[in-house]
């Protein structure tokens, strides 16, 4: 199904997971291994992040976790690296996949509402595209000038806009109505720090991805820049006449 052996093993992770309880908890596979996953492969991803905003599914999924393990999750046997740490908005261990780490983390999202769909593929539910383009907006807003993350949110919008189309207009009300203008400035602040070829390389290089998409993923952001509804605008200040 997929090419890169920790992609592999993700996948098989994924199949080990009770898919139908994550769906009643309204719990989505999400973020950028997700996404990954879902365009190709363009970029390797190491780690398995659910999303749930619905706090009565995820007081379900709570119940059905008996630390130190995954309790009902996991439909079959997995090897825990770690116990289990359950936070007031977090979930969160270590498993072993074929002598691999993948963490796992299920969080719940108090910033927007998401909703998703059982993939068929990947035997799990995943966000749907409008939440995934919204829950990347947010990041990037959140870790835009943080080089260790190697821009990576604004990369993956490039190639989901790439493989989708825009950012849909819905998805921007929602990570405006989160987290306001900001979103704006940062995807513009994080695009100029990704237009230095010499850091945009060492993005790619980083994420295992091939060297020539670089230009394309920049052509994509400067013609898809999102911009705020013309309501938005602040109005020109006017001089009074005395």
């Amino acid at each position: 199904m997929f090419e890169r052996p920790h992609h592999q093993k993700i996948a098989k992770l994924l199949r080990a997971m009770d898919g139908d309880l994550l769906a009643r908890a309204k719990c989505y596979f999400g973020g950028g291994t997700a996404i990954a996953l879902k365009l190709g492969e363009y970029r390797e991803s190491v780690d398995v992040d659910f999303l749930c905003s619905d706090k009565a599914g995820y007081r379900l999924l709570r119940n059905a976790i008996t630390p130190p393990t995954l309790g009902t999750v996991l439909r079959s046997p997995v090897k825990h690296l770690r116990d289990v740490r359950t936070q007031r908005d977090k979930i969160s261990t270590f498993l072993e996949i074929d002598d691999a780490p993948v963490r796992v983390e299920f969080v719940l999202e108090g910033r927007i509402d998401v909703d998703g769909a059982l993939d068929p593929e990947l035997s799990v539910p995943v966000l749907h595209r409008d939440d995934m383009y919204a829950e990347k907006l947010l990041a990037n807003t959140d870790r835009a000038l943080d080089r260790s993350q190697m821009s990576r949110d604004l990369i993956d919008l490039a190639m989901m806009i790439k493989a989708w189309g825009p950012i849909p207009s819905t998805a921007l009300e929602k990570a405006e109505g989160a987290y306001g203008r900001s979103i704006y400035d940062y995807f513009d602040r994080g695009l100029a720090l990704l237009h230095d070829d010499r850091y945009r390389d060492e993005c790619l290089q980083a994420m295992a991805m091939a060297p020539d998409l670089g230009a394309g993923i920049i052509a994509t952001l400067d013609a898809h820049r999102p911009q705020p509804s013309l309501g938005d605008a602040v109005p020109p200040t006017t001089s009074r006449s005395h």
